[in-house]
């Protein structure tokens, strides 16, 4: 990090450093962030919700029937622990032409934001709605290939969805994709009542159809990967830039994963492994690294031995790109099932609990000329199944992007 350049006026310092371009993140306008003073000791929020019943014939005279009345708990448990740190050298802070500390800290903050909003924007897939090909016309589960002839319809079965679940509609939110707002875009071309140039730092775009639109790189993507064959060894399947290699013996490089005799013990042994990329097993090596990063708390995998599939989910991604070299013709990633998850929804939902905010902290290092500075985050997110009912998960086919 040394550097012998130096500037002798501090006014143009900033010249000298290349700007950083932040995502913008979403979740603290979404969310419901209003439970953090309710807390009694710290750890968790408890919200029971209350058995429904339905109404019964009554007839004169006769007894009517007595319902239990039950309140199920629901517990969001602050457990999201994040940090980071690095080392920065007096030495290195003398000889530079901006300051170090100041900007290295402020990118590791917008990194434990970016994951927080990863998070919130991933309770999607706990939505009790979905919008998906089938709500518009197409085949069901199919992801929506979105166009400007369709999007209109695909924003408003999320609204009918909302609605057949009884959610008042005065205050709707839609946390969209560039690619979403790319269509909008262009069907708002010449409608000025439709698009405008609105955005801010919170990433709202506009309001269209009753949603207050918000745009973010950090929605969530998934996909599917048809596997009816055991792999061949040195197959290969990449997630997310991410190489996972088939062998026929486990050996000790990251990512690797034993094809284990039958498809099924195979596909279950891929999903192992990518539920808890950090630990090696008998059948998969860990990853390790910025890709054990990548992977570790927003990659979850299930595998589905009666379809033949492993069904990937990844929070925060964006667009997720999957590739493979499998040897059978037959074992690829299904292109209508790669999709963007838009989340639609009404302000409140999720629960976000922010229990300690990002902060910089800065260690004298004893045996070293220089500071560690230190950064985390502590928090719960959860989707309660009151706010379950109050989001749509609008799934966009990704595949094309």
């Amino acid at each position: 990090m040394a550097n012998t350049f130096t500037v002798d006026f501090p006014e143009i310092w900033a010249r000298e450093q290349q700007r950083v371009f932040y995502k913008t993140n979403v979740a603290m306008k979404i969310a419901d962030i209003s439970f953090k003073s309710q807390l009694s000791r710290g750890d968790t929020l408890n919200r029971p919700y209350r058995s429904s019943n339905e109404v019964q014939t009554y007839t004169r005279g006769t007894a009517i029937t007595i319902d239990d009345k039950t309140d199920t708990q629901e517990q969001l448990s602050i457990n999201r622990e994040f940090a980071t740190g690095f080392y920065i050298d007096d030495f290195d802070k003398i000889q530079s032409n901006y300051n170090l500390i100041a900007n290295y800290a402020k990118d590791d903050g917008v990194y434990l934001s970016n994951q927080v909003d990863a998070d919130v924007l991933g309770e999607v897939f706990n939505a009790t709605s979905t919008v998906d090909d089938g709500d518009i016309g197409g085949t069901s589960s199919n992801g929506i290939l979105l166009t400007t002839s369709n999007i209109l319809a695909t924003v408003s079965a999320a609204k009918k969805k909302l609605m057949k679940q009884n959610i008042p509609g005065n205050n709707f939110y839609g946390v969209i994709s560039p690619e979403f707002e790319e269509i909008l875009i262009q069907y708002g071309a010449g409608r000025d009542t439709v698009m405008g140039d609105k955005l801010n730092d919170n990433g709202f775009i506009t309001n269209f159809y009753g949603f207050k639109l918000y745009r973010s790189n950090q929605t969530a993507g998934s996909a599917v990967l048809a596997l009816a064959t055991d792999p061949t060894n040195t197959d290969t399947v990449v997630i997310g830039g991410v190489t996972f290699t088939f062998v026929s013996s486990i050996g000790t490089t990251a990512g690797n994963v034993l094809i284990d005799g039958t498809v099924d013990t195979t596909r279950a042994s891929f999903a192992t492994l990518l539920n808890d990329p950090g630990t090696t097993t008998a059948t998969g090596v860990a990853l390790t690294g910025s890709d054990l990063r990548l992977f570790q708390n927003r990659v979850s995998a299930t595998n589905d031995d009666t379809a033949d599939t492993l069904t990937v989910n990844y929070k925060g991604v964006g667009v997720l790109a999957v590739s493979e070299t499998l040897t059978d013709a037959t074992d690829v990633w299904t292109t209508a099932l790669e999709k963007q998850h838009q989340l639609f929804g009404g302000v409140g939902n999720p629960v976000l609990v922010m229990q300690s905010d990002a902060r910089v902290r800065m260690r004298e290092v004893q045996d070293k000329l220089g500071v560690n500075v230190l950064n985390g985050v502590l928090y719960g997110v959860k989707t309660y199944v009151d706010n379950g009912k109050a989001m749509v998960n609008v799934e966009i086919q990704s595949s094309t992007f």
